[in-house]
């Protein structure tokens, strides 16, 4: 998995079609964002999906983030 603030990469064998909106659930670590965060909610579009090799039944899969959403501390 590549991550960037614009986005993620990732392989996957699941069929991805281009496009389509997909949620992405990543829990950050503390030396990220300097407090414990159980997990951020990202929305994106699939931007391209692509073979990975012949040998494989895997797809890598490049998402376009659009917005996030970080869960609130309870007190």
């Amino acid at each position: 998995m590549n991550i960037c603030n614009h986005g993620v990469y990732f392989a996957t064998d699941q069929s991805v079609p281009k496009g389509v909106m997909i949620q992405v659930h990543l829990k950050m670590p503390r030396e990220v964002v300097g407090d414990d965060v159980a997990e951020w909610c990202f929305t994106g579009r699939v931007a391209h999906v692509e073979p990975l090799g012949a040998a494989s039944d895997k797809s890598g899969v490049g998402v376009q983030f659009l917005y996030y959403e970080v869960p609130r501390a309870s007190f």
